[in-house]
């Protein structure tokens, strides 16, 4: 009885280092096998960016507005007879986007030998006084760059603000959103160019363009009153009032005041000269 016990013990330990051995040695297939996968991808990969068939023979720069493609193959440092598969293109991204204007950079490649840059600059939006200085900012608040002699731009002078603030708050973002309306539609054209925004944490929003408007707008729903602005202006324009330098306001809805005088320059609502109720 003990010895067919002891036997019996012996066959499950025998079973046991079998199983073991077999584990061992699939493992050890396994880990052979992804050696020699990985050192053959490693050859191949090599090999790929040794031949001169994936040289890069042209660079397309695409997106540009305010930059050149001189301008961005200088920042890019691409190197000649560098290979197409072989480019860092985090690397890439990094130098170009050093320059003020540009947002960001998509890297394509088009195979054998074509590198894409897609350019995304950013747009301004309006200029932010700083001291004795202007800066550019964008459709997303973002002050990005000191106004230089060599920047042609006919922007809107946000006051208000400056180009050290961090904060955006509400009013901002919705001024932003309201601007890009307006340049983005065809339906406030009457309103001409704005020439200069103030954002006062009071009052609201004001708007000043060339065609001799000033537009309070209080702090909400500015694009419902633009509606209601539009109807108004028709409504003057009928009447023969439309002529002259106006002041609008519209920060409350249910009682828009309008004056209009004679002369240039802001209108201020100590200002006397005929007023219309609507």
């Amino acid at each position: 009885m003990k010895k067919s016990g002891l036997k019996a013990k012996k066959n499950r330990v025998r079973r046991r280092l079998a199983g073991m051995s077999g584990d061992f040695f699939a493992a050890a297939c396994l880990l052979f096998a992804v050696a020699v996968l990985t050192t053959f991808f490693v050859y191949a990969y090599n090999l790929l960016i040794s031949r001169s068939y994936f040289e890069i023979k042209e660079i397309s720069v695409r997106g540009l507005k305010e930059l050149t493609e001189k301008d961005v193959l200088e920042l890019a440092d691409i190197k000649p007879a560098q290979n197409l598969l072989a480019i860092n293109t985090d690397a890439v991204v990094r130098k170009v986007t050093t320059n003020q204007w540009v947002k960001n950079v998509y890297i394509g490649r088009e195979l054998p030998n074509k590198l894409v840059l897609e350019v995304q600059e950013r747009n301004p939006l309006a200029l932010v006084k700083q001291a004795s200085d202007f800066y550019l900012m964008d459709g997303e608040g973002f002050v990005f760059k000191k106004l230089a002699k060599g920047d042609e731009v006919d922007l809107p002078i946000f006051t208000g603000i400056t180009a050290q603030d961090k904060t955006k708050s509400p009013l901002f973002l919705n001024t932003l959103r309201l601007l890009k309306t307006i340049s983005d539609s065809g339906k406030y054209v009457y309103l001409g160019t704005i020439s200069e925004i103030h954002i006062d944490d009071v009052f609201g929003l004001s708007l000043i363009s060339n065609a001799g408007i000033y537009l309070k707008l209080g702090k909400e729903d500015f694009e419902r009153k633009l509606e209601q602005l539009t109807l108004i202006m028709a409504d003057m324009d009928k009447r023969g009032m439309k002529n002259g330098y106006l002041c609008i306001d519209l920060s409350d809805e249910s009682k828009v005041t309008v004056q209009r005088k004679n002369a240039p320059g802001r209108i201020e609502q100590s200002v006397k000269g005929q007023q219309y109720l609507i």
